[in-house]
């Protein structure tokens, strides 16, 4: 729904109380007047004839007040009160009061004191012109204003730039427009800027907003698998939507890279920033992974020593013989798997799988923090174990092929040896007693997993029952008392 249109909404007592609040002022300046008035009545020729024009300019004075604040609440206040959705309104009534104070300006001073300013007012050309000029730059922004406000150019809460400005909308009025800005600071801006320069609005007609990020990546890259990396790191990010869905175009061989361009959409530009970063983390993670190189720019020279890709197998086979799931294996199985496997990197927050997910890998945590999260009957992901340095996860999956049973998310930069089924397929082929005492570690593992998920499962009926039994409690504390709900 834009900002302009109307919701129909419950009129509750503190409304009520809000629109009747200016009335105490009005009765106020009434019973002055009112006693001012009695004053004069019962005292009639008991106080001096100055005392007594001047209480009778005073019932004047508190009777104009009285009648001024009294014609304002019933032409604007009460009746714009429940239209102030509407952006036009704040303006309205501005001009509005301008104009009552103005008539009741030109009454009292006739009244009280003798000035008659209408004949100046009809009959002065030049001095219309005088304040027509002196007042031109007020005159331009008020109706500039005027149509901000009755052509919905920017309204309340809208992300816009204006003048070089970009910030979010905190109020639009008869002679400025204020901003409030990504570093938290207040800017206002004559409402002339707005019919004078360029405005972007990147909330309304529609707050979808693209996102795009550059980046290279080596020539020896196959173009689609880039693709397909910066397709799976764009669809991590919560913040990017599904549909419009995120895209991802080659758009030049340069020099010493190939450029791509990933398009994504967001629906609050208030987060722009914030996406922008997470995308380049998620992309610079997802590269490391996939042995995809950002490539220096080739004048620079630059040395350094090429590792094989994931890691060296040495540094992994000697981390993976401290690994009690694997010392049921001799020391050449060790080396063939460690052949096989590979280093990756996953930053934090980043999805590892999911719940439900093929796979046939298992992962050993050589540094970093990894969440296991386990997810329930109305599909709530709850924690049920942080893994640190030196445990593992994901065994099933690698010896028997089944789906992923958990979630695992990387709660801090993580650096994972993987392991899959490849590299134990030799090893069973040459050792099958090996696989039974295996089974019994992944069994003791997969017990310790379903009895976490059972517990999980009874917290989440406990916390059910909780909340039924305190709704039925509540209803009859109602009952009792005689209260329905609140509205």
């Amino acid at each position: 729904m834009s900002h302009h249109q109307v919701t129909s909404t419950n009129f509750k007592p503190s409304a009520g109380r809000n629109i009747l609040k200016p009335l105490a002022v009005v009765l106020l300046f009434f019973l002055l007047a009112a006693a001012f008035k009695i004053i004069l009545v019962v005292s009639t020729g008991a106080l001096p004839p100055q005392t007594e024009k001047i209480i009778g300019k005073a019932i004047i004075l508190f009777t104009a007040l009285g009648v001024l604040f009294f014609t304002r609440w019933l032409i604007a206040d009460a009746p714009l009160s429940f239209l102030k959705r509407f952006t036009i309104i704040p303006l309205l009534k501005a001009l509005i009061s301008l104009v009552l104070y103005f008539i009741t300006a030109i009454y009292l001073l006739h009244r009280l004191a003798g000035i008659d300013l209408t004949p100046l007012l009809t009959g002065s050309v030049v001095l219309t012109g005088i304040i027509a000029l002196s007042l031109q730059e007020t005159l331009k922004n008020l109706f500039t204003g005027i149509w901000i406000n009755t052509e919905r150019v920017v309204a309340k809460g809208d992300w816009v730039n204006i003048a070089g400005k970009e910030g979010r909308v905190m109020d639009v009025t008869w002679r400025t427009t204020r901003l409030l800005t990504f570093s938290n600071d207040y800017v206002y801006l004559p409402n002339k800027f707005l019919s004078e320069g360029h405005v972007d609005n990147y909330t309304y007609p529609s707050p979808l907003h693209v996102v795009e990020i550059d980046v290279g990546a080596g020539y020896k890259d196959p173009p689609h698998k880039v693709k397909n990396v910066l397709l799976r790191a764009a669809s991590e990010n919560p913040h990017v939507l599904k549909e419009p869905g995120p895209e991802v175009y080659l758009t030049t061989f340069g020099d010493f890279a190939v450029q791509y361009r990933l398009r994504t959409w967001i629906n609050d530009y208030g987060s722009i920033l914030k996406v922008k970063s997470d995308l380049h983390y998620n992309i610079w993670y997802a590269f490391k992974r996939n042995h995809i190189e950002i490539p220096f720019p080739i004048r620079t020279i630059y040395r350094h020593k090429i590792e094989a890709p994931g890691g060296a197998a040495e540094d992994i086979e000697v981390y993976l013989r401290k690994m009690d799931f694997l010392k049921p294996l001799n020391d050449a199985e060790i080396r063939k798997i460690a052949g096989a496997a590979r280093m990756e990197i996953y930053g934090e927050n980043e999805v590892i799988f999911r719940q439900g997910d093929k796979g046939d890998t298992c992962y050993f945590i050589k540094e970093g923090n990894v969440d296991i999260l386990l997810q329930d009957e109305r599909g709530k992901e709850n924690i049920v174990t942080t893994l640190g340095t030196g445990n593992f996860f994901g065994e099933m999956s690698l010896l028997t092929g089944e789906d992923r049973r958990a979630t695992a998310v990387a709660k801090k930069d993580a650096q994972l040896i993987v392991l899959d089924s490849t590299g134990f397929f030799e090893v069973f082929e040459n050792n099958p007693d090996l696989m039974e005492r295996l089974s019994e570690l992944v069994a003791m593992r997969s017990l310790t997993l379903e009895e976490a998920r059972k517990k999980a499962a009874s917290e989440t009926e406990l916390l059910e029952e909780q909340k039924s039994e305190s709704r039925a409690v509540l209803d009859k504390i109602r009952t009792f008392f005689k209260i329905g709900r609140s509205s």
